[in-house]
Parts: C-alpha cells; sequence; structure tokens
C-alpha cells in the first residue's frame, strides 16, 4: 500500500513533496512541484474498504516554455492511489487524478484559450525506498469545452517524490 505518514507529522501537515520535469506537444520544457498529503476523513470514502485505495489531494505549480514564452500555472488535484503492486522487478503503484488548472498565459498556445483549464493524469510509479518514489505521468490539459480552440496540451513527466518520515 502506498504509506502516508501525515498522521505522525500532524494532520494537516504535508505527507509528500515530489519534482518533475517533462515535455509535450506546445510546451519544450515542463517543470512541477507537487504538494501531496491524503483527504482526511469523511473526503476519503475508500477508508476500510477492500481495495486499499488512497484518496490524496495534490498541489502543484508549474513553469511551462514554449515558443519562447514562459507561462506559469497552478493547479489542485484529487489523486487516487493504488495499493503497491509488488513484482520480482520491484514495488509500483498506478494513480490517476483530475482538477482545475490556472494558466497564466493562455493566449501563449494555439492549443488553450481560457485561463481557466482541467488537469487530468494517469501515472505509474516505482517504489525505490520507504521514503522515495520515481513517478511517470502523462497529463492532459484542455478547458473541457468551454471555449475554443479547446486541443489541449499532453504532457509527459518524470518525477521524483519524497515521502516524509
Amino acid at each position: 500500500m502506498v504509506m502516508h505518514n501525515s498522521a505522525q507529522a500532524g494532520e494537516y501537515m504535508l505527507d509528500e513533496i515530489g519534482l518533475g520535469y517533462g515535455h509535450g506537444l506546445d510546451a519544450t520544457s515542463w517543470t512541477q512541484l507537487d504538494l501531496i498529503r491524503p483527504l482526511p476523513m469523511p473526503f476519503n470514502a475508500l477508508e476500510g474498504l477492500p481495495l486499499h485505495s488512497d484518496i490524496d489531494i495534490g498541489l502543484a505549480v508549474s513553469n511551462w516554455e514554449t515558443s519562447g514564452a514562459t507561462a506559469y500555472h497552478s493547479s489542485a488535484t484529487i489523486l487516487l492511489r493504488s495499493d503497491q503492486l509488488t513484482t520480482p522487478f520491484g514495488s509500483y503503484f498506478l494513480e490517476a487524478g483530475f482538477g482545475p488548472h490556472l494558466i497564466s498565459r493562455p493566449g501563449k498556445t494555439r492549443r488553450l484559450s481560457t485561463a481557466f483549464e482541467f488537469n487530468s493524469l494517469l501515472g505509474l510509479g516505482l517504489v525505490l525506498t520507504p521514503e522515495w518514489r520515481l513517478l511517470m505521468r502523462a497529463h492532459h490539459v484542455s478547458n473541457g469545452g468551454i471555449s475554443t480552440p479547446n486541443s489541449g496540451v499532453n504532457v509527459y513527466l518524470i518525477q521524483l517524490h519524497y515521502l516524509f518520515p
């Protein structure tokens, strides 16, 4: 299971911090900082179910370079994370997420037209040690049809996350 340590660190403390870098269509570089903690009860509806999944809230700030322009982003994502899957090659977990995404300069790309967008992601995490995780994530950012254009942007990130003991 993806172990969370926020109970030891205090109810409102961060559980996990991550740094990532990636590329994608219309994004020559994307740097992201993640701050993650489990959702407390009663929000974590999966608590105690045999699925052994966790629901986390992730806050992120990112810097996006495209065509010589810089845009800044912030997002809040609800993350659903699986239990650890242990194989002879290591321990892994899966994650999926969705949430609001704000962009400082949406007009700098032909693919996004509004400052308010939605972020969805799929990820695969490798457990390196009890404290360290390596994640590979695919993000899709689009406005959900609020305005045109709405082609969206796909970004692929490699992230290193640290879980506080």
